[in-house]
């Protein structure tokens, strides 16, 4: 039996791997994760309670319980509906790409490499945005801590959060450095802490604050407007920021998708899973928050966190300290997973030479057989990103609030262009669904996700208060702006000497390879640029 299954597993990697090399790639890093560490990482990248506490002052705050509660049902669906979407894309596509790669086979031959080009530096740019503002959050969150138990006369200073802030990205860097199946062991008590954590919160708010709980009316029926654009409406729409920054980075999963195995399954089954887990247990977070709420005007309180605020006044110092401990705790899951997702996105662009780096990036260390390399210039670039702080809270920010934005939109550009290819009858680029498909109903579940990231990102790059002034302004729009258009023209005028999209070059065998990895080596994969070219049709042609 023993036996059996490792041919089965051999099989599975060796179908995993014939599919990659159908796509132009060919494996270098191990496959360890499985069905269940692949779903914990999923779920962790998520982090629920842990991301809730993260955002849950800008719905509070400036719409109150009726835009915490209801505009997460609203973000759920859509979320869910870009859930779907990706993760059809990722099955028929299960590259460590995720859906920058995805775009790649999606897109008509004369703009696949612009289009790819510019995906993939909006994927950079989200990527590295993400774990950075995670660890951000997380560097407050322990302060609030010792906020809470020093009864609110500690203030954590500019320094001290920055400098926590480093050193957590890297401590989470060494320990995304490791091998593949250690990072698996240690996915796999994600889920557990995550849904035991959420659980707890979900539980503990109401029972504790028993006979001073909020009113019915007040968490059903109370949206009011903080922001100062008169409209009721649309501070009910600034509710999505947490949903959105919740329930954001899909395709964190698939950048594993060359370490999982039976990957074109595994991954896009964990994205909708944890995507739809996510979904329900945060509404029941949104909902025993809000009953928690003592004194609206109070909020956020010293901690400058309402949720910490509200554990605070309903569980007592002790009680609070101790559930915010595992929130903390969830919330390093969150950053140890997103910057994993960063790393693997950053090694299989600079893979493809979308990035200036003669592809160092992509190197695997024959060591640990991942790719160190990209660990050092993640943690690196997040580390200059928190010296913004020094600057101002406001510069920090405009990093921070493109996280959404820059992900959601790189997915939804492979989305724009199947449904095009589709109902324009295309006959030089076809998509071809993995096992993981919506069969007819998915075009309709893309034009619902369509609709939803235009929706969503308008209210995201919007400011969210009044008057708008340097120190209010939204400046993820110009910032993503000027990453399209900025990455466009560097192609157009010189990158696109270098670049050919993703998929088109496979490394070759040479006979260097660590003995110890599981890819087989004695297939040898050879593919000339002029050989792509035929399978993908020309590069722009303009070039």
């Amino acid at each position: 039996m023993h036996e059996k299954n490792i041919n089965d597993i051999d099989t599975e990697n060796r179908h995993d791997d014939e599919v990659l090399r159908s796509l132009g790639i060919k494996r270098e890093l191990r496959k360890e994760f499985t069905k269940f560490s692949t779903l914990s990482f999923a779920m962790g990248i998520l982090g629920c309670s842990a991301s809730i506490a993260s955002t849950f002052n800008t719905p509070i705050l400036l719409g109150g319980p009726g835009s915490a509660v209801y505009a997460w049902l609203l973000g759920s669906v859509g979320c869910m509906a870009i859930a779907a979407s990706v993760a059809e894309l990722v099955s028929a596509y299960p590259t460590a790409g995720g859906i920058y790669t995805s775009t790649g086979f999606v897109v008509p031959p004369e703009y696949r490499s612009s289009v790819t080009f510019v995906t993939a530096w909006m994927t950079v740019v989200g990527q590295l945005a993400t774990p950075s503002s995670v660890n951000f959050a997380l560097a407050q969150m322990i302060f609030a801590a010792v906020t809470i138990a020093t009864d609110g006369t500690f203030v954590a200073s500019t320094g001290q959060i920055l400098g926590l802030y480093v050193g957590l990205n890297v401590g989470i860097g060494i320990v995304n450095s490791l091998p593949t199946k250690a990072l698996h062991r240690i996915a796999t008590s994600y889920v557990v802490i995550n849904v035991l954590t959420t659980l707890a919160v979900i539980i503990a708010v109401p029972a504790g604050g028993a006979g001073n709980l909020a009113s019915h009316k007040f968490v059903w029926g109370s949206i009011i407007d903080n922001s100062g654009w008169n409209s009721r409406g649309f501070a009910f729409l600034l509710g999505l920021l947490s949903v959105q920054w919740v329930m954001t980075d899909y395709d964190g999963a698939a950048h594993l998708s060359e370490e999982v195995k039976n990957a074109a399954i595994t991954t896009p089954v964990s994205i909708v899973s944890a995507v739809f887990l996510t979904a329900i247990l945060g509404f029941f977070v949104n909902v025993s928050l809000c009953y928690g709420i003592r004194d609206l005007s109070t909020m956020p309180g010293p901690t400058g966190l309402a949720f910490a605020q509200i554990l605070w006044d309903n569980l007592g110092k002790r009680g609070a300290l101790a559930l915010w401990s595992f929130v903390i705790i969830l919330q390093t899951m969150t950053g140890a997973t997103c910057q994993l997702a960063c790393i693997r996105s950053i090694y299989a662009i600079s893979r493809d030479n979308a990035l200036p780096d003669k592809k160092i990036l992509s190197r695997v260390w024959s060591k640990t057989q991942t790719p160190v390399n990209a660990v050092i210039f993640t943690v690196i670039i997040s580390a200059l990103f928190g010296l913004l702080f020094l600057a101002s809270i406001v510069a920090i920010n405009a990093v921070f609030s493109i996280t959404a934005v820059a992900l959601d939109i790189s997915y939804i550009i492979p989305v724009v262009f199947k449904l095009f290819i589709h109902y324009t009858n295309r006959q030089d680029v076809k998509f071809k669904p993995g096992p993981f498909n919506m069969g007819r109903w998915g075009y309709f579940v893309n034009i619902y996700a369509l609709a939803w990231t235009l929706l969503e990102t308008g209210v995201l790059i919007m400011p969210q208060v009044r008057p708008v002034t340097a120190d209010t302004m939204n400046y993820a729009g110009p910032i993503m702006g000027g990453v399209c258009g900025v990455s466009w023209l560097w192609y157009k005028l010189y990158w696109h000497r270098f670049y050919t999209g993703p998929g088109t070059k496979l490394l070759t065998t040479d006979g260097g390879e660590d003995s110890s990895s599981d890819v087989d080596s004695n297939v040898e994969v050879v593919s000339t640029v002029e050989e792509e070219k035929g399978r993908f049709g020309e590069k722009d042609s303009k070039n």
